[in-house]
Parts: structure tokens; C-alpha cells; sequence
């Protein structure tokens, strides 16, 4: 048994020393390649392909999105056993139930099993989902990378100088907070045409009328096209849209969301200047124009609006830092990321209901407040055609008529029951008359009310 026992370690040792597994021992799979097949604006293919001595039997996907916190893994469709396998797992990146953007960093690993019951797990690989077919370059500080490519080197270097003054200004000066994923990243494409497919698609008459110059679809990412938009610096885009990730790190609560006016508010406030903004909030200022508060709660959906919602909205915000400084809007901003309703946050933070809120900021720019009762429109009465108003009868026509019946005047029968049925008529005409007028005046205001934002909601 002793010479058995050495004779067995002697040959374990000579398998080993040969890289050969011992007989009954199962050989771990050989995962031999692994990439990503770059189907943008679509999908992302991860493909493995791996052999063994035994059939691989199964093969899974796991793989995470810097700044998601998140772990998935995926499944290949199908997979037909056999000791050389390939393998592949199908993403979708922009469909109507899933989006991932340009500039995710994925990191990524393959798991085989074969029908031994062995696992073989692969290394992590990264992967930085841009737009292909393009030599992209970039440039960064410490907690932004801007990516582009062309000849846009200086323009990137301008975005990083503004996103760090806004973040400055903004984010530690104003809100005292510091971004939570970092870097944030931009992605630079070279106009709207060629930034459309990365965008999450919305379609229709608003996306056909109106220019998108930046997007922020995450906390720690941003679409970009060089354009000035509604302002003399290019780089307000960028300051607008990480305006965005610092009102959310600031204010926007699990429970209670900002307002649209808050929140394209203070993006706006975030640019060096408010630009054409505030050029289309003065115009309707003077024509008492201005959209009710508990319509600036959503998003305006008309084009014609835009330039007004954003400009009465930066305007808003401005109106609130202005009447205490910037110390209580910061208060505002923390009050609803605690869980706080904001007109709920408003009232607690400044003693304001929204209507007080309303008539304050009117009234700061010369309009009545909005609560007050409306004078009945100094243009109807021409509308009215004056020679259709019937002339009423005398009040005491009916009294007259009675008294004499009883009386000794001598008045025939007959010809009061013709007075009174004149009276009866002259009163009918009256009560057509009032029930004309009253429906006139009704087509009226609703005439006069101004055109509303289609789509929005009461607060």
C-alpha cells in the first residue's frame, strides 16, 4: 500500500509538472475571446467565445453602468451545447423601453459552465459607449471630460472653464453641495442632426419647431452641439444643462419632484445671462401675457411658449433669491429634497401661498394681481347692436291697470285684458333680452382669455 500510495503522488506530480489535469479531473473552459459589437443608435452586442473538454452547457452576461449602482446580467437567446461555444447577449440602448446613453462606461465579465458543473468566470473588461466611426478625443479637469472630435479642442477647453465657474457659482456657492458622480461627461457632436439619434426621441410638432442645443439625460451625462443658443455664449448650453444635475443633487427629493419652473428656473440662472429669454418674458409682461403659475408647473408643449416659459421662469427664481437672498433659496431647495412639497416648501421657507406668490411677482412688474376681479371688457358694449334693445314698459303699468278695474273710470273690460297682455309680452321681450345679453358676454371673456398652454396641469 505505501509503494501504491508513492507511486500515485509520484504521477500527480509528473501531470502536474506537465500542466495536464489528472485523469478524472475536469479542465476548466478557455474563455477565448470577448468584445462588443457597436450597434449605435441601437444596440450594444456582447460576445464571448469559449472551449472545453466537456460541453459548455451555459454562459451569462454580467455587467454594470458606472454611476448606476446597479449589477444586471444578461442571457444569451439560445445557446446550443458543445466544447466550443459563442455565445452573445443583445442590448438595447434607445427603444422604447430601454435607454442607455452615449458616454456609459460599462464594466463587464462573462461567467461559463459546462456540464460538469464547473464555473469559469472571465476578467472585468471596460467598455466606453460613444458614437462609432468617429476619432473621438477628449479633455478633462478633475471632475469633467469633455468628448469631441474635429478640430472643437478649443471650444472643449471653454466648456470645462464654464462648467467649473458653474459649478463654483452654482453648486458649492449658492447650494453648498458637491456633485455625487463624477466626471460628469459631455459628449460634443458637431450639430442636432448628428446628436438626434443619441437622444431619447419624443417626436412630433414641438421636437420639429424648436432647436435642442444640449440635453442632460443623467446625472453624469451631457449632450452637446456648438451652437449659441438664445444667447452670445456658447457655453450657457453647458452651463444650463449641468445647472440641471446641481438643482437635482440640490432639491429634487424621492418623494417630491421640482416644479418645471424651478427647475428650468434655476438652470437658466446657472448661464452667465438669461439671453433671448428674457427679451420674450419683458414682451409679455407688457402685454399681460404672463402664464399663470399653476400652468408652469409642467413643461410648456406649445413652440410659441418656449421663449416665455423659460424667461417668466428664470425670472421667478431670480424673484425668490432676490427678496431674501440666496441663503433662503438654498433653505427652499433643501426643504423639498427632505420630502416637502415645493408650494408646501414655499410657504414654510418664505410665508408665501402661491398665490401670494403670483400677485407678489405681478405686482413687481406693474400687473394686477391675478386674484382680483376682472373688469367686464371696455370693448363689448360696441359689440351689442343698441337699436335691438327693447324698451321696457313702465314699472307700474300692471298697478295702474288693476286699480282702475275695480274702479268706476268706466275703462271697458276688454281693453284691459289687452293691457295686460302687452305687459305680459313687454316682459318676455325683457327676460330674451337679458338671457342674449347674458350668453354675449359669457362668448365674450371666454374670447378674451388669452390662449393657454396645451397640456399643462394645476398645481
Amino acid at each position: 500500500m505505501r509503494r501504491g500510495a508513492l507511486a500515485a503522488a509520484a504521477a500527480l506530480l509528473v501531470l502536474a509538472a506537465a500542466g495536464l489535469p489528472p485523469r478524472g479531473a475536469a479542465a476548466s473552459a478557455v474563455i477565448e475571446s470577448m468584445t462588443v459589437e457597436n450597434g449605435y443608435p441601437r444596440t450594444l452586442t456582447f460576445r464571448v467565445t469559449a472551449r472545453a473538454d466537456v460541453d459548455i452547457t451555459d454562459a451569462t452576461l454580467s455587467y454594470a453602468i458606472k454611476g448606476r449602482g446597479t449589477l444586471a446580467l444578461g442571457k444569451p437567446d439560445s445557446l446550443t451545447p458543445g466544447r466550443t461555444v459563442t455565445a452573445e447577449v443583445v442590448l438595447q440602448v434607445n427603444s422604447g423601453q430601454s435607454y442607455i446613453p452615449v458616454g456609459s462606461e460599462f464594466t463587464y465579465s462573462w461567467e461559463i459552465r459546462t456540464a460538469d458543473g464547473q464555473v469559469t468566470r472571465s476578467e472585468e473588461r471596460q467598455f466606453l459607449y460613444l458614437p462609432p466611426d468617429r476619432q473621438w478625443k477628449s479633455v478633462a479637469n478633475d471632475f469633467m471630460v469633455v468628448y469631441y472630435h474635429g478640430d472643437r479642442e478649443t471650444l472643449a477647453k471653454a466648456y470645462l472653464d464654464a462648467g467649473s465657474d458653474t459649478y463654483q457659482r452654482i453648486g458649492r456657492e449658492l447650494y453648498g453641495t458637491e456633485l455625487t458622480t463624477l466626471p460628469v461627461k459631455v459628449i460634443l457632436f458637431a450639430n442636432e442632426a448628428e446628436m438626434d439619434p443619441a437622444r431619447p426621441g419624443t417626436g412630433g410638432r414641438f421636437d420639429a419647431a424648436v432647436t435642442t442645443c444640449g440635453t442632460k439625460v443623467t446625472n453624469d451625462i451631457l449632450l452637446m452641439i456648438p451652437v449659441q443658443c438664445g444667447s452670445t455664449d456658447r457655453t450657457d448650453t453647458l452651463r444650463h444643462e449641468l445647472g440641471h444635475i446641481l438643482n437635482d443633487i440640490a432639491g429634487q427629493g424621492t418623494l417630491a419632484k421640482l416644479p418645471a419652473w424651478l427647475d428650468e428656473g434655476a438652470a437658466v440662472y446657472a448661464q452667465s445671462s438669461p439671453g433671448d429669454y428674457e427679451g420674450a418674458f419683458r414682451a409679455a409682461v407688457r402685454a399681460d401675457r404672463l402664464i399663470p403659475f399653476n400652468q408652469m408647473v409642467v413643461p410648456t408643449s406649445n413652440p410659441q411658449l418656449v421663449g416665455v416659459f423659460y424667461g417668466q421662469a428664470y425670472f421667478m427664481v431670480k424673484f425668490l433669491v432676490d427678496r431674501e437672498g440666496p441663503g433662503k433659496f438654498a433653505e427652499l431647495m433643501r426643504t423639498m429634497k427632505s420630502g416637502v412639497r415645493y408650494d408646501q416648501a414655499i410657504q414654510r421657507v418664505y410665508g408665501l401661498t402661491m398665490q401670494q406668490f403670483e400677485d407678489a411677482f405681478r405686482a413687481a412688474y406693474g400687473l394686477a394681481p391675478r386674484s382680483a376681479p376682472t373688469a367686464a371688457p371696455t370693448a363689448a358694449p360696441t359689440q351689442r347692436p343698441q337699436q335691438a334693445q327693447p324698451t321696457p314698459a313702465p314699472t307700474k303699468a300692471p298697478a295702474q291697470a288693476g286699480g282702475s278695474a275695480g274702479g268706476d273710470s268706466g275703462v271697458d273690460r276688454g281693453l284691459l285684458i289687452i293691457l295686460g297682455l302687452a305687459v305680459l309680452l313687454a316682459l318676455a321681450a325683457v327676460f330674451s333680452w337679458l338671457v342674449a345679453m347674458l350668453l354675449a358676454n359669457n362668448r365674450e371673456r371666454g374670447a378674451g382669455g388669452g390662449p393657454s398652454a396645451p397640456g399643462s396641469g394645476g398645481s
